[in-house]
């Protein structure tokens, strides 16, 4: 081999190795970029020490003042990490009741359809609990979050005055099943649905429900374990959402 060509692919073999090398340099430094620049956003995220204290400090003024006045706080935190990923803490926004007279004193101020005692329970069945739970999202929730990214605070809270409740549950027991009536908010690619429904459970699987929903926000169902029939279930049903 003439020496030009030897020189020519020495040549090219070094430009070729330098150009290797400038790339590998060129991507650590890109690499090493990113990982400062993820770090800092991290770091931007997490919060203080002082910030940490603010938040506790909130959490237990809410849980003492909800307790005391059985008013519904939503607390809307900066720090996701510091709620167990999520932006959104809801203090007594559920009440369990003991009594049905309880229940029906609270359940009474609320607009919408309440579940009364039906009427027609199965022979054994006496009142065991009841529960009503306010809404989780609507204007309420769109504006408080606005209002707690705005304030940059780690931590902002607000009481919710709501009127109508998205979950009431009744229980009723005969010592060995519970018969359960629930009002629920229906999804919205459910809503549309109309009339009596049976769940898709294994027939080994209980309790069993049936549904009833009317195209309306709400729907309504009723389970137990007995093996009262299908009609029966809808009269009962019936007999406890008076609207």
């Amino acid at each position: 081999m003439k020496a030009a060509s030897k020189f020519a692919i020495t040549t090219l073999s070094s430009v070729l190795l330098l150009g290797s090398s400038m790339n590998l340099v060129v991507d650590a430094a890109s690499s090493k970029s990113a990982q400062k620049s993820t770090a800092k956003k991290a770091a931007d995220q997490a919060p203080t020490a002082a910030e940490k204290k603010v938040v506790d400090a909130e959490i237990k003024r809410v849980k003492d003042l909800t307790a005391k006045t059985g008013d519904t706080y939503v607390m809307y935190y900066k720090y996701k990490g510091l709620n167990s990923g999520l932006d959104l803490n809801y203090w007594g926004l559920t009440k369990e009741y003991a009594s049905f007279d309880e229940y029906l004193q609270k359940a009474s101020t609320l607009k919408g359809v309440i579940l009364q005692k039906p009427s027609n329970l199965p022979e054994g069945y006496t009142f065991s609990k009841a529960r009503i739970g306010g809404p989780l999202g609507g204007k309420f929730i769109d504006d408080l979050r606005a209002e707690g990214k705005k304030s940059g605070k780690p931590v902002f809270t607000k009481k919710m005055d709501w009127k109508e409740a998205d979950d009431i549950r009744l229980e009723y027991t005969n010592g060995e099943d519970t018969l359960a009536i629930t009002k629920f908010v229906v999804d919205a690619k459910e809503g549309k649905k109309k009339g009596y429904f049976d769940d898709n459970l294994p027939a080994n699987i209980f309790p069993k429900y049936i549904y009833w929903q009317d195209s309306g926000k709400f729907g309504y169902s009723l389970s137990t374990s007995s093996d009262i029939t299908r009609e029966q279930k809808i009269e009962i049903l019936k007999s406890a959402v008076k609207k």
